[in-house]
């Protein structure tokens, strides 16, 4: 066909068909390159994003993978083209990857699968892989393109926030059973108080529905208690408590400790309040209870003067009760002291073996521990104490603590023996009235042959005396000295019956130098046995005295007879009773003897009851000395003498012989 003229209609038509053609290449060159900018700028941002991007064929072999699948499990890019990527998927979870991935091939299906990657360094991270078949133009079989991304921040961020649901989930749980079982009333009001809504413990307990005023449940005493409480709660919007008794179903009434708190907003408004009702009437019994026995614990321990004392061996320490002061004689209460306070107080001769029994019954298994022993004071004395404890151990037998009682036997000892030196002093003084009872009895029984020997002895004086013709002048004498001697005998045996007799106590005026005379007639009798000697310095001047007679020469005796013993190793053995008057009416009688004198320290002590410095000595006869003295307005005292031996002085109240006529 020839070629066509320019400007012929055939000529125009290719014209136009080439500049169309030009157009849609140059069309189709721009659509291409938007398309390779999309693609550089979906490559760009699935690497920003971490995301690989791969690519398979129909049979899905991979063909294709992004840049960071090498960066990021450390596998060459080669070796995990076809089937080679499956090897870094963890090995529990690799075939079923597998699997799922040929299934979504054989099927045209979307593929998604989460699962495990090995990364660089060998730990493991999960990750999400997606793809979708594309069947491009003349294209029989679909390619497959995809992505992988790590998603192991969104896992663990989804586990804690499934651990966060269920922890809040068990929370809420923990929550109402607790509720459940403490058998609360859970209570909500709006903010200024009004719409209250109540569980259904508050039904349970108060047989009240949700429609009847709440306050009547309350007590009336306590109904204007909890208004102005809650009107304060509701002014301030602090938290809300107070106790109030609510009336229960069956009518009785159990008291109750209601709470609130108000729920906030980020502007600190107060959105919501929400409160329990708790019933705390069995604690508070058991509060009280547990007082009045502490009361009663403290009475009883008051009572009796013991000291309480809980030792708690784990920490050395040792609390007292308020009365434990009293006993160490502290004016502030003890308090809690350690354990060594404690044992240093112990007296040095006692501490050793009390310790050591304690230790003993701490490491044994023994329940109990007692001990007697002396404890100083904060004066420096000591108390007599009766320690008793009993040992609280635990589970495994070691003793943790012991609880006991302290008690002062001070007071006690004393008495007992004060009881025991009345005792003592009792027994003597019936050995003395037997004594005397005895003395009184032989006094009468001696008295009868020694007048008949005295009659005999005269009656026979006087036969020898008619005998005018055959004078005997030796056997005169002799009979005339055996019947002095036997009046002398009858004498002493007279004045002996009147000093240990019973008769009542008869004050008089004697004339004191007969009355000493007659002592020493009776303190004297053996003195020439015992080498002793006596002199009578009688002052003319103290002739007579208001007394008992008989007592005085009791005392007399016994001062004699005092300084006749203590002479007995004495080179020198002489006794002076010597009487002289002195100022205020009254006449002084004292007795002096040469024996070694009295010591300081039992110069004292020398009329107490039983003290004595002769061996075999009662300890009697001064305090009795004493006691007559003084009742007759004396008074009775010991010295030493310088030159020597020992002075016993007494008093004696003075008289005239008009008092003797008038008596």
């Amino acid at each position: 066909m020839a070629g066509s003229a320019p400007g012929s209609a055939d000529g125009l038509t290719l014209d136009a068909e080439n500049s169309r053609l030009a157009a849609e290449i140059e069309r189709l060159g721009q659509e291409l390159a938007r398309l390779r900018e999309n693609e550089k700028m979906y490559r760009a941002a699935a690497e920003v994003d971490g995301r690989i991007v791969w690519m398979a064929d129909s049979d899905g072999a991979v063909t294709l993978l992004g840049k960071p699948f090498a960066a990021i499990t450390g596998m060459a890019e080669g070796d995990a083209l076809g089937n080679g990527w499956l090897s870094v998927i963890h090995p529990d979870e690799r075939e079923q990857v597998r699997l799922r991935w040929r299934e979504s091939v054989a099927t045209g299906k979307p593929f998604e699968a989460q699962f495990r990657t090995r990364v660089a360094g060998g730990s493991y991270r999960t990750m999400r892989s997606r793809a979708a078949p594309f069947s491009g133009s003349g294209q029989q079989r679909p390619a497959w393109y995809g992505t992988t991304q790590d998603i192991e921040e969104e896992v663990a961020a989804e586990r804690a926030r499934r651990e966060a649901v269920e922890r809040l989930r068990e929370s809420e749980e923990m929550h109402r059973v607790t509720l459940e079982l403490t058998q609360q009333i859970v209570w909500t009001v709006e903010p200024d108080g009004s719409g209250l809504q109540l569980s259904q413990r508050y039904q349970d307990l108060t047989g009240m529905g949700g429609g009847d005023d709440a306050r009547l449940s309350i007590h009336p005493d306590d109904r204007d208690k909890v208004a102005q409480s809650w009107a304060a709660t509701l002014e301030s919007g602090m938290p809300y408590a107070v106790e109030c008794r609510l009336r229960m179903r069956d009518g009785s009434y159990r008291l109750f400790r209601v709470r609130a708190m108000p729920q906030r907003d980020g502007q600190d408004r107060i959105l919501r309040w929400y409160g329990i009702s708790e019933d705390v009437d069995d604690r508070a019994q058991a509060e009280l209870a547990r007082r009045d026995v502490e009361e009663r614990y403290r009475l009883a321990a008051r009572a009796t003067n013991d000291a309480i004392w809980d030792h708690d061996f784990t920490l050395g320490m040792i609390d007292w009760s308020d009365n434990a002061a009293a006993i160490v004689g502290s004016e502030t209460p003890l308090g809690r002291t350690p354990h060594s306070w404690w044992s240093d107080r112990i007296h040095p001769d006692e501490k050793l073996s009390l310790v050591r029994s304690l230790a003993e019954a701490i490491e044994g298994t023994a329940n109990r521990w007692s001990g007697t022993y002396r404890f100083r004071r904060d004066d420096g004395s000591y108390a007599d104490l009766l320690d008793r404890g009993f040992i609280i151990r635990d589970s495994a037998g070691k003793a943790v603590r012991a609880v006991g009682a302290m008690a002062d036997l001070t007071e006690r000892h004393r008495a007992e023996a004060e009881i025991r030196r009345m005792q003592a002093e009792l027994i003597h003084v019936s050995r003395l009235s037997a004594m005397g009872a005895m003395a009184s009895t032989l006094a009468h029984e001696l008295n009868q042959p020694l007048t008949a020997l005295a009659n005999f002895i005269s009656g026979a004086k006087r036969i020898v005396e008619k005998d005018g013709d055959r004078p005997q002048p030796a056997l005169l004498s002799a009979l005339a000295a055996a019947e002095s001697g036997a009046l002398r005998a009858g004498e002493i045996i007279r004045r002996l019956r009147e000093l240990v007799s019973r008769g009542t106590v008869s004050v008089v005026v004697e004339h004191l130098p007969r009355l000493v005379e007659d002592a020493a007639v009776l303190a004297f009798v053996d003195e020439h046995k015992l080498g002793v000697s006596h002199r009578l310095d009688l002052d003319p001047a103290a002739q007579w005295v208001s007394v008992d007679r008989v007592q005085i020469q009791q005392v007399l005796i016994n001062l004699v007879r005092n300084a006749v013993e203590a002479m007995q190793d004495s080179a020198v053995r002489k006794v002076v009773i010597s009487t002289r008057g002195i100022e205020g009416g009254m006449v002084e009688v004292r007795v002096d003897d040469t024996g070694p004198g009295i010591g300081p320290d039992e110069m004292d002590e020398l009329f107490s009851q039983f003290m004595t410095t002769k061996r075999g000595g009662m300890g009697v006869g001064l305090p009795i000395s004493r006691t007559i003295i003084e009742a007759h307005g004396g008074t009775i005292w010991v010295e030493n003498r310088d030159g020597g031996g020992g002075s016993f002085r007494f008093t004696l109240p003075a008289a005239t012989p008009r008092d003797k006529a008038q008596l």
